[in-house]
């Protein structure tokens, strides 16, 4: 597995490839976490559409939405759009989403790039 993050000015984009495991995912959500650019972003991509295979259980989604929650204490003006086609990927999301009843950070899934980034970046249709 490998990931790409793109920072942009009011974003960031990840962007997974190949096989995407738990473990992976929530070091990619750390990655971001941990940056001084942080609290001044507005949205995250998450590009599902290059893995070929998910290996991400139910107990990696419900740590990054506590994970999620925690961050959003610090920022909670983040939109997350997540970019898959597959059911795999939407099944995931699914997962994340919930797992954290609580209101925190606005989640869509799209099948989409161009309608998640226009949807993130607050454009109108």
């Amino acid at each position: 597995m490998s990931y790409t993050i793109t920072w942009e000015e009011a974003g960031v984009i990840w962007r997974y490839e190949g096989t995407l495991t738990g473990e992976e995912l929530i070091q990619s959500n750390l990655d971001i976490y941990g940056d001084s650019r942080f609290d001044s972003l507005r949205y995250e991509i998450v590009d599902l559409r290059g893995v070929t295979d998910f290996q991400v259980k139910p107990q990696h989604m419900r740590k990054i939405a506590f994970l999620d929650r925690a961050a959003a204490q610090s920022n909670s003006h983040i939109k997350v759009a997540v970019v898959t086609e597959s059911e795999a990927g939407k099944e995931m999301n699914d997962q994340y989403t919930n797992s954290a009843p609580e209101p925190h950070w606005q989640t869509r899934t799209f099948e989409s790039y161009d309608e998640a980034i226009n949807w993130a970046r607050g454009y109108k249709h």
